[in-house]
């Protein structure tokens, strides 16, 4: 450690509350893919995606943005680090606008649908359909256990049910198929049987694709995160990728990422295949797509976000450790790419330069505990 702190200029304590930024899932991801014991696996992915949900459910009671359903999925609300809801906050946005823009692609005749790899307890598929978009099918493919117990929380809240046409439970209730969204319970280094369930609720692959990835390939060996890129590029003929994505393993702070995610026995096995964003991009470009683009959060955070956003983001709480916020933010990565035969056009206007109205919402805390009012209605 003390290695690391001076090749980097890094503080005890910042070493110390960096340490445990990255052993934390908010840095981490919702899906863990590969573990030393195989009988702890259920347990460490459930575990990791809670830990997720409640970091996102921390910034959307700070007032960092709004999602009301996050909350049905998690039984005990903690409040996170200024640092963390920051990250939860960047994360959500610069998805959010990929897939908006995706949603809006003037493309005739198509109907367009999204598969989520590793969705966890993500809400995205609710947030679009309250906001009035449509989408063809939005697919989630995650582990069967994660899977069954979103299956169960969707089914029973009728807050989120409502947002489902023609809902069923298959395969004894572990899964949850619809007109509109299906969860799919799978294991993601044996995609074709994933490709194979796909096709069985009605996935297309002649239709408009995005393919939303938030830290989940990374996870997978080269060989398994290939074999789906390579799957995507041989049948789709119009498609769009998003990446969140861990980058910069072998400078001082990446190697003390690594070594703190081996101490939970968590692997990053694509990380070295992916390690700076050109890599990121030519994954796809050396496949022949048409277009990749990767960005560092920094990048995103000091010349994308919307001006107005830095005020807002100040009323809501301080964020002090600026050095630890851009140690962080140069270790992770957005990537975007896409391939068209028939629409290249279209796809060629998506970028991050185009903004979204923020959704920030200014929540009253509660004085006793520090949690907002959107907490204690959990």
């Amino acid at each position: 450690m003390a290695a690391v702190q001076k090749s980097r200029g890094i503080s005890n304590a910042q070493a110390e509350g960096c340490s445990a930024l990255w052993s934390h899932p908010v840095f981490s991801s919702f899906t863990v893919m590969h573990f030393h014991d195989e009988n702890d696996e259920n347990e460490i992915v459930r575990n990791t995606n809670d830990d997720a949900t409640v970091s996102r459910l921390s910034a959307i009671a700070k007032g960092y943005f709004a999602d009301e359903f996050v909350k049905y999925f998690v039984k005990r609300p903690v409040e996170r680090s200024p640092i963390m809801n920051r990250g939860t906050y960047i994360r959500q946005l610069v998805l959010d606008r990929l897939v908006h823009q995706f949603l809006e692609l003037d493309i005739p005749g198509k109907e367009k649908q999204i598969i989520s790899l590793g969705s966890g307890f993500d809400t995205r598929y609710f947030m679009l359909k309250k906001r009035g978009l449509d989408i063809g099918c939005y697919y989630e493919v995650d582990f069967p256990e994660t899977i069954a117990k979103k299956a169960a929380i969707v089914h029973r809240r009728k807050e989120l049910s409502q947002y489902l046409t023609d809902a069923r439970a298959v395969k004894g209730g572990m899964e949850l198929v619809s007109k509109h969204y299906c969860l799919l319970g799978g294991d993601l280094r044996e995609w074709d049987d994933i490709a194979k369930r796909l096709m069985e609720h009605g996935f297309k692959v002649d239709a408009p694709t995005l393919v939303i990835s938030e830290c989940v390939l990374i996870y997978l060996d080269p060989l398994d995160s290939n074999r789906i890129i390579d799957w995507l590029t041989r049948e789709l003929t119009d498609a769009m990728v998003a990446l969140y994505e861990q980058i910069k393993p072998d400078d001082a702070f990446g190697r003390m990422m690594i070594h703190n995610l081996q101490s939970r026995h968590i692997e990053l096995r694509g990380i070295h295949a992916y390690p700076e964003l050109k890599d990121q991009e030519q994954r796809f470009l050396r496949l022949g797509w048409d277009h990749a683009k990767a960005l560092d959060i920094n990048m995103v955070h000091d010349t994308l976000l919307d001006p107005r956003d830095f005020s807002r983001m100040a009323k809501l709480e301080m964020l002090d450790e600026m050095e630890e916020w851009r140690l962080l933010s140069e270790h992770y990565c957005v990537a975007w790419a896409y391939k068209s035969c028939n629409a290249k056009g279209a796809f060629s206007s998506i970028t991050l330069e185009k903004r979204l109205p923020h959704e920030g919402q200014t929540l009253e805390p509660q004085k006793k505990t520090g949690l907002s009012r959107l907490h204690l209605r959990v």
